[in-house]
């Protein structure tokens, strides 16, 4: 089984990469075919859980889909936004997850039109992601997550977050390129806890990398990429 229909996105969405990635158009609008197997569960998938800079930052593409629904035509044209993209990125033929649940296949949970966050890995023409992958509602993020996959999560690449799973003594002090992620009771969700809903890892003043809150003046640039159809 196949999803379908993508239509283009209302909202006018910036599109960002790397800084030092090309200029892409904000009105860049790419149609393909969307080729998403889904079958039903079987057995469990196990993923590690990651912040959503983290999950940006070693993704070869992030984009933003307008998908409407399940179908069963292989053809049917789908349209996105590219929030980061490689330089001299192939053309994108398709959008591919796994068929199996074990393998950790991505299984369509709504009907309804609604913009969906897609962060995967290139092989080819195809942008491949499963469950162990960021796959989320735009709408169900904050203000300060868009922000963040938009403008400036690209800026904090450099840093690593690491989660903090000495729950029974203080977290130990960060590396020179280290954040660490925090939740209570190491009860980590990635939607969940101020590090994840509000904040980004960077390099500070003094060269170490720290938590900062994502400020809703960030300068958001576009980014222009070579044709991907």
């Amino acid at each position: 089984l196949v999803l379908g229909v993508l239509q283009k996105p209302r909202d006018t969405l910036a599109q960002t990469d790397r800084g030092k990635g090309p200029i892409m158009d904000p009105s860049f609008l790419v149609i393909f075919p969307l080729l998403l197997a889904l079958s039903t569960p079987c057995n469990a998938c196990d993923c590690k859980i990651q912040h959503p800079q983290t999950y940006y930052c070693t993704s070869d593409v992030v984009i933003l889909a307008d998908l409407q629904g399940p179908g069963n035509n292989t053809v049917t044209k789908q349209g996105f936004r590219v929030l980061k993209a490689p330089r001299g990125m192939p053309t994108i033929h398709e959008i591919y997850s796994p068929i199996s649940w074990k393998d950790c296949s991505y299984r369509l949970r709504t009907t309804q039109q609604s913009l969906l966050l897609i962060a995967g890995y290139l092989r080819g023409g195809t942008l491949r992601f499963t469950r162990c992958h960021l796959v989320y509602f735009w709408y169900q993020l904050t203000r300060e997550q868009r922000l963040g996959f938009e403008a400036a999560y690209r800026t904090g690449c450099k840093c690593q977050v690491q989660p903090c799973l000495h729950c029974w003594h203080p977290c130990p002090q960060p590396d020179f390129g280290e954040c660490v992620w925090k939740q209570k009771d190491c009860h980590y969700k990635v939607w969940e806890g101020n590090h994840s809903l509000f904040s980004t890892c960077v390099p500070s003043m003094n060269g170490y990398c720290e938590w900062t809150r994502i400020q809703m003046n960030y300068p958001i640039h576009t980014y222009s990429l070579p044709s991907l159809l």
